[in-house]
């Protein structure tokens, strides 16, 4: 099979604009998460990470054809596109993930200035088309929260055909009414900042971010090799993890098969801070041998992202690659599941090749994908 690489990344967060900045950041201990009090989002206060649009508003042309989301996943693109001079041919894929997109327009005042079928994930992908004048039409990835992942495994699967030398990847969610409402109505809202894998963790926080990968057949110094993913069902339940972490599992021994059996230096986990979803992490971790492995959960620091969180989440991860640092989970003192888990506590220099990413969502859906240095 042919190899794919990691040539490129971008990403527009609370703790602001590109992935150095993002870097900067979170080696830094700084968090993005705060407590909210907006009554347009949810009835009471609740712990989120919202963007200020004021970093970035009134960056693109027409801006008033385009909603809030559609603005900035236009804006991470074209930064890419820009920076690595990314021909937008019939070679050139685009993939879009999202687990809501629109939404907010069903209960947002701006929802009528625009047509109620933008509200469809396709139709917002091809207002993007539009935009650039893709000569493909972008591809829509929505499956929960394993979208962003999802996402990066797709087109590298795409890549590893004739048809496409090149892809730009895309994932990103807004928070809204509807999303608030969702989570608090599963009662899975933390009242402070999240703590993930923590004993004393009582949920998780939602936050937004966009992230943007651009993937190439073709290597440049510093790429890094996508080099194995898997992606299971156990069709557990509509929206509890599996008891046994079965789909996980199974996602992350197949993936490292596919990778050569690696050697990982550390794990970029799920880590909601949500009860199920880490204990559940931590048995497919077990199971598979790879509790002694550093590991963190970046909700600490942005929050639950949804669509974005595989996407935002690996590109940190191969930065701390790239820059032979592990990063710490934020929040984590008391081990806070039933098997034992190497949480990383502080930033820690150490030599790092490789690593693996872990992501599970509603509807029993886990992937694993595994990252090495060229």
């Amino acid at each position: 099979m042919k190899d794919v690489f990691v040539v490129g990344d971008h990403i527009i967060s609370p703790l602001g604009i590109g992935s150095q900045v993002n870097v900067e950041q979170i080696t830094a201990g700084n968090t993005a998460i705060r407590r909210v009090d907006d009554q347009q989002l949810c009835a009471h206060p609740f712990f989120a990470a919202l963007i200020d649009d004021s970093q970035w508003d009134g960056e693109i042309e027409n801006t008033q054809r385009y909603t809030r989301l559609e603005k900035l996943f236009i804006l991470s693109l074209q930064a890419l596109i820009d920076q690595y001079r990314i021909p937008l041919d019939r070679r050139t894929l685009v993939l879009l993930s999202t687990t809501k997109g629109n939404v907010s327009l069903l209960h947002s005042p701006m929802g009528r200035t625009f047509p109620k079928e933008r509200v469809h994930l396709a139709v917002m992908a091809d207002e993007i088309q539009r935009y650039f004048g893709l000569e493909n039409r972008i591809i829509t990835i929505s499956n929960a929260c394993i979208s962003g992942s999802l996402a990066i495994s797709v087109a590298r699967q795409l890549l590893q055909g004739n048809d496409y030398e090149r892809a730009l990847v895309v994932g990103g969610d807004e928070i809204s009414k509807f999303i608030v409402s969702g989570f608090d109505a599963f009662q899975a809202l933390a009242d402070e900042p999240c703590r993930p894998f923590d004993r004393d963790r009582n949920g998780l926080n939602l936050g937004e971010a966009i992230a943007a990968m651009y993937l190439s057949k073709s290597p440049t110094d510093g790429a890094i090799n996508v080099s194995g993913t898997s992606s299971y069902n156990d069709a557990n339940h509509i929206s509890g993890p599996s008891r046994t972490g079965e789909g996980l599992y199974q996602s992350i021994r197949a993936a490292l098969i596919e990778a050569g059996e690696p050697t990982v230096d550390f794990i970029s986990a799920h880590g909601t801070a949500t009860p199920y979803n880490d204990e559940m992490e931590a048995i497919a971790l077990q199971r598979c041998k790879l509790s002694d492995i550093p590991l963190h959960s970046l909700k600490g620091y942005y929050g639950h992202t949804l669509g974005a969180s595989g996407l935002l989440e690996t590109i940190l991860g191969i930065h701390a690659l790239k820059n032979n640092l592990l990063i710490p989970s934020i929040g984590f003192e008391h081990q806070g599941t039933t098997q034992r888990l190497n949480i990383i506590k502080k930033n820690t220099p150490q030599l790092l090749n490789t690593f693996l990413k872990t992501a599970s969502g509603f509807g029993g859906c886990n992937i694993a994908s595994v990252f090495k240095k060229i």
